[in-house]
């Protein structure tokens, strides 16, 4: 993996390290009502830590499409290649072929007895 793709992870893994433990602080403060009061406050620090994350996510969409689109147009190189190492194989049988059943051909008649009338 490139480096800047292996960044790209450790940032999203992070972040999403952050979203658990802030979920999990969340939910042991959720009975302490002047608590919750101060996280309705912060309530747009929220929205911008979810388009963040949204973005990563897209980020991460767009990566792996490079990676499927890379992968294709890699298979279908080597599934040419493939095919044209068997043309030639297909070739060179059809040349020897050909050069054995002339070679067949001629000694066979040379070797043939003549007719008897």
């Amino acid at each position: 993996m490139k480096r800047p793709k292996s960044i790209f992870y450790f940032i999203y893994f992070l972040f999403h390290i952050g979203l658990l433990l802030a979920s999990i602080y969340v939910n042991y403060k959720s009975e302490d009502f002047e608590f919750l009061l101060k996280l309705r406050e912060k309530m747009d620090l929220m929205i911008y830590v979810a388009v963040v994350g949204l973005l990563l996510f897209f980020i991460d969409i767009v990566l792996i499409s490079m990676a499927v689109r890379t992968h294709t147009k890699e298979k279908e190189k080597l599934e040419h290649e493939i095919n044209s190492l068997k043309a030639k194989m297909f070739d060179l049988q059809e040349a020897t072929g050909s050069a054995s059943s002339k070679h067949i051909t001629a000694v066979g008649t040379d070797s043939e007895e003549p007719k008897e009338e």
